[in-house]
């Protein structure tokens, strides 16, 4: 099933020879060899379960030639110089980071395709500290929820402008679904700064920078 955010996705993804990495059921490497936007993809997971559910539907759709299902963690599925592009969707952005910095060579020579569930901030920053660039960013909506996705290559960007752009970046202002992320973030702002102020034990630092990036947001509503 082809969803909103597995399409945004899809519709970020490039190349020839492609490498999904936590595939889960290997919807979006069905669907990109089905409509012939990619000759061969290899589909890894690093549980088992997803790897079975995913060989049997690409068996089913007639496509293990094409569609190669790979048990293992992170990039260790792949060799290098195996893919051209590298889609890592659906996990938290602290882990994505931690998947680029195991194999940061193999990251490094590929176009990637990230959209990650939680941490985009955290994402963002290690994406840019680390002589990466987001070329580009789009958003995705499904009901309440609202999904970035990043199209990263290995090329250094300029550090943004002030701290608060790298949870909302200057750059999706103008996009049709801002406000709804725009919300999302002064609710997820506010959930956090009622948290630590109703805690016994508040961690100030914490509540300040907060706050900070609160009164700053503010500033980029539309």
């Amino acid at each position: 099933m082809i969803t909103p955010r597995l399409k945004c996705i899809i519709d970020h993804t490039k190349g020839n020879r492609i490498a999904d990495i936590g595939t889960d059921h290997a919807y979006i490497p069905i669907y990109l060899v089905e409509n012939d936007l990619a000759e061969y993809v290899i589909a890894g997971d690093v549980r088992q379960g997803p790897v079975d559910i995913a060989k049997a539907n690409v068996e089913k759709h007639k496509l293990s030639d094409k569609i190669e299902v790979r048990l293992g963690s992170g990039l260790s599925v792949i060799e290098k110089g195996e893919v051209d592009t590298v889609i890592i969707a659906g996990m938290g952005g602290q882990l994505i980071s931690e998947i680029l910095s195991a194999d940061t060579e193999k990251a490094r020579e590929c176009n990637l395709v990230l959209q990650p569930m939680n941490a985009q901030y955290e994402l963002r920053k290690y994406l840019i500290s680390n002589g990466f660039s987001i070329t580009d960013e789009d958003i995705a909506i499904e009901g309440f929820k609202v999904y970035n996705i990043m199209n990263v290559i290995n090329k250094p960007q300029k550090e943004f402008d002030n701290d608060i752009e790298y949870h909302l970046p200057k750059y999706l202002v103008n996009h049709k679904y801002y406000k709804n992320l725009y919300d999302k973030k002064h609710r997820e702002f506010v959930k956090v700064i009622t948290g630590l102020e109703n805690s016994k034990d508040v961690d100030e630092d914490k509540l300040n920078k907060y706050k900070y990036w609160l009164k700053e947001l503010n500033k980029y509503e539309s």
